[in-house]
C-alpha cells in the first residue's frame, strides 16, 4: 500500500514538472513572437545623383492652328453638304449649298466656300435648317474649317503657376487615343492678364501634327516643362512622407528606423529632389515606411 502511494506521488510530481516546463517553453515562444512582431521588414534604396524636370501638369482642349467659322452670304436653308466632317478642303472650294430663301429664286442655290485650306471640323446647322449672313446680326455659322497641320492646346494656369510659364517653354502632350505616344509642343502665347471671373491665365501651346492624329475638339493632358534641375540628389517619391507639416524620410541606423527632416524641390512621377537633409549614397526606406516610428527595429532588403 505504501509502495503504491509513493508511486502515485512520483507520477503526480512528474506531471507537475512537465506542465511547468511546457508553460516555460510556451512563454519563451510568446516572448520570441512578440520580439518578432516588433521587427519591421522594409525596403531601402540608395540616394542617387540625377536630373529632374519641374513641370506643371494641366488639361486642355485641342483646337486647329487656324479656325474659321464660315457663314452663308445669303439667307436660306442648308440644302446640301458637299464636304462632311473630317474632309480636307482647299481655299475657295465649295463646302455646302444653300437654298436661297427668296420667292423669285426659289429653286436656285448659293455656294458656301472655305476661306482657307484645312479640314471641315463641324457643322453648326443641320440639313433643312435656316442659315443667315454674319451681318447685320450674327447668327450661327454654317461650318467650321480648321488648319490642323499644327494644332493648339488651350490650357489655363492657376494663381500659383502664373509666374512660372513663359513663351518658348517646351511641353509634352498626351491623348487617350494614343496612350503610348507623347507629342512635343512649345508655349506660343501667354495672355497678359488673368480672367477676372476665373482668376486663371490662358496659355496656348502649339504642337506639330503630322498625319493629323490630334483632332480639334478633343481632350489633352499637358506637362509644361518650366525648369530642369541637373546633378541633384534624388529619391523615389514614396520615400518622402509628410507628418505634422514636415517632409521626412526614414533611414536605418544600427537596424533601427531613424527620422530625417528633408527639404524637397522638383518632382516628377517617380522621383523627388532633395535639397537638404540627405547625402549621396545614404539609404532611405521606400517600402514599409508609412506606419514606421522612430526607433522601430527593422530588417531591410535592397
Amino acid at each position: 500500500m505504501l509502495h503504491k502511494k509513493r508511486l502515485m506521488m512520483f507520477i503526480f510530481g512528474c506531471s507537475v514538472i512537465s506542465v511547468l516546463i511546457g508553460c516555460k517553453k510556451i512563454g519563451q515562444e510568446n516572448k520570441g513572437g512578440a520580439q518578432q512582431e516588433q521587427k519591421q521588414v522594409v525596403e531601402v534604396v540608395t540616394v542617387k545623383i540625377g536630373d529632374i524636370e519641374e513641370t506643371i501638369p494641366l488639361t486642355g482642349d485641342i483646337h486647329g492652328d487656324k479656325e474659321v467659322k464660315v457663314y452663308a452670304k445669303v439667307s436660306g436653308k442648308l440644302n446640301r453638304k458637299i464636304k462632311t466632317e473630317g474632309d480636307y478642303i482647299k481655299k475657295d472650294e465649295v463646302v455646302a449649298m444653300i437654298d436661297r430663301d427668296e420667292e423669285a429664286l426659289k429653286f436656285s442655290e448659293a455656294e458656301v466656300k472655305s476661306p482657307i485650306d484645312g479640314v471641315v471640323t463641324m457643322y453648326f446647322v443641320g440639313l433643312g435648317e435656316a442659315v443667315f449672313p454674319a451681318q447685320p446680326t450674327p447668327r450661327d455659322p454654317v461650318v467650321m474649317v480648321a488648319d490642323i497641320d499644327n494644332i493648339k492646346v488651350i490650357v489655363y494656369l492657376s494663381d500659383r503657376d502664373i509666374g512660372k510659364v513663359k513663351k518658348d517653354q517646351p511641353a509634352r502632350i498626351t491623348v487617350d487615343a494614343y496612350p503610348d505616344r507623347t507629342f512635343k509642343g512649345v508655349v506660343t502665347n501667354v495672355d497678359p492678364a488673368a480672367n477676372p471671373m476665373t482668376r486663371k491665365l490662358k496659355v496656348e501651346i502649339t504642337v506639330p501634327n503630322p498625319g493629323h492624329l490630334l483632332k480639334p475638339g478633343t481632350f489633352a493632358r499637358v506637362e509644361i516643362i518650366v525648369q530642369e534641375h541637373k546633378n541633384v540628389l534624388l529619391v523615389p517619391r514614396v520615400a518622402v512622407l509628410e507628418r505634422e507639416g514636415n517632409k521626412i524620410v526614414f533611414t536605418c541606423e544600427n537596424n533601427l528606423a531613424k527620422i530625417i527632416n528633408v527639404l524637397t524641390g522638383a518632382e516628377d512621377e517617380k522621383n523627388i529632389e532633395i535639397k537638404k537633409g540627405l547625402e549621396q549614397n545614404q539609404e532611405v526606406i521606400t517600402e514599409g515606411n508609412y506606419a514606421l516610428t522612430e526607433g522601430t527595429k527593422v530588417e531591410f532588403v535592397r
